[in-house]
């Protein structure tokens, strides 16, 4: 989740992360598509969180996954509660979360790819395509979690 405040922020299921160390620092990577509402929040915004919602709220899950914050209010849809912690949203019902601070950004590139195979599955789709995924490292400054 990326905002500057809990009414300007969105959220959207990430299929493609990792945890881990970078430069010596527990890190997060996250990949997010140029389409996606979120994208633009990351991409003005120094920090992100990275959540984890307990099962009974996976259906949340669907909607950050299948809708845009362009064209529907996520929050509304989810009944979940926005809240910010040390300048970052997040929402207050996630289990596990994490406060990450944006480290290095970089955008995939075809010319990059080893594996063609990757490319042929989740990125060629015509000539005009041009919906990429960024990638975010950030440091992870705090875990937090819901007793």
């Amino acid at each position: 989740m990326a905002g500057t405040s809990p009414e300007r922020c969105n959220a959207m299921t990430i299929g493609w992360g990792q945890i881990g160390q970078f430069w010596g620092k527990p890190a997060s990577t996250i990949f997010v598509r140029a389409s996606r509402f979120t994208k633009e929040y990351l991409d003005t915004c120094d920090t992100f969180s990275v959540a984890f919602l307990p099962p009974e709220l996976h259906h949340a899950h669907k909607v950050f996954g299948t809708m845009s914050g362009r064209d529907v209010n996520k929050t509304e849809l989810t009944g979940l509660t926005p809240i910010m912690v040390d300048g970052t949203p997040l929402y207050e019902e996630s289990a596990l979360m994490f406060l990450c601070r944006k480290a290095y950004v970089d955008v995939l590139e075809h010319a990059n790819f080893v594996d063609e195979t990757v490319y042929s599955r989740y990125y060629d789709r015509g000539a005009d395509h041009d919906d990429w995924h960024t990638m975010y490292i950030a440091y992870v400054e705090k875990i937090l979690q819901r007793a």
